[in-house]
């Protein structure tokens, strides 16, 4: 027998978003709000101490724990997420839209251009980003300004060199050559025609871009050339928990839990999204 509804459960499939988008999706907003609601959703003052309560197990009334100055674990956790989606917006949006400009005219323009250029990233990708980052941080002095420079000098390559080839195959369809005999200017036809064709695998790499200067933020706050103490910033909570593994180890596992499913969720919406765009495609 013939299965009429077949096209019709095709198109409804094509139309229902990806898991991974959807669960990603979810952590994130649950993220954000937190990062912007943080003192409605936390139970105490994150810098307040209770020597009374110093390193006091997980209890009803403190469901992480404390520290070593008695401080709420759970309140520190939850206003991390303010300085923590901070860092992985700021230390990726301008490499983003740097390095999208500047892949889009390299890869338009060819020539000299991609032969500077990839002078430039074989430059960068010779030594190890995180080196280059703590090398640049440490020149400039701690904090986080410093680290969205540092991000910034070396991160935007590798958006620019994603973006440099797909404009690359964009130029030598069909359409680009149709703009070009109707008259259009080179800007018209990159940043109207080409761009918004190839800007695809940039977005979905920015989204684990997210997740990875979140882990880079941890690791500098932990190192101390990141968010400063006391501020609550999960690198800097597991820093301050080192030293009490043995005895307190809620103070550097819970925020390093919070590292993780946040990643997880720019991790998923990125798979999601390219899932997505692939459908449509």
């Amino acid at each position: 027998m013939t299965d009429v509804t077949t096209p019709m459960m095709a198109a409804r499939r094509r139309r229902v978003l990806p898991r991974p988008l959807i669960f990603g999706a979810t952590i994130l907003l649950a993220s954000a709000v937190v990062a912007v609601f943080p003192a409605q959703v936390a139970p105490y003052d994150p810098n307040a101490f209770d020597y009374g309560a110093l390193l006091q197990a997980p209890t009803s009334a403190h469901p992480m724990g404390t520290d070593n100055f008695g401080r709420d674990v759970l309140s520190r956790v939850l206003h991390a997420y303010t300085i923590d989606m901070q860092i992985a917006f700021f230390a990726t949006v301008f490499p983003f839209l740097f390095g999208t400009v500047v892949g889009a005219l390299v890869g338009y323009a060819g020539g000299w251009a991609e032969v500077i250029f990839g002078r430039i990233v074989d430059a960068v990708i010779t030594f190890p980003f995180l080196v280059l980052v703590i090398a640049i941080v440490s020149v400039l002095g701690p904090g986080l300004v410093n680290m969205y420079i540092a991000v910034g000098v070396v991160g935007w390559v590798f958006y620019a060199r994603i973006i440099a080839a797909e404009v690359r195959v964009q130029k030598r369809l069909d359409y680009a050559d149709a703009g070009r005999a109707m008259g259009y200017t080179h800007a018209r036809i990159i940043f109207v025609h080409l761009l918004p064709n190839a800007i695809t695998p940039a977005i979905v790499y920015w989204m684990t871009d997210m997740a990875l200067a979140i882990l880079l933020g941890s690791s500098l706050g932990y190192l101390g050339l990141g968010a400063q103490p006391p501020a609550a910033e999960w690198g800097v909570q597991i820093a301050d928990g080192k030293n009490f593994m043995a005895t307190a180890w809620w103070i550097s596992v819970f925020p390093g839990l919070a590292i993780v499913l946040t990643g997880l969720g720019f991790s998923l919406t990125g798979d999601g999204l390219a899932e997505l765009l692939r459908t449509k495609r």
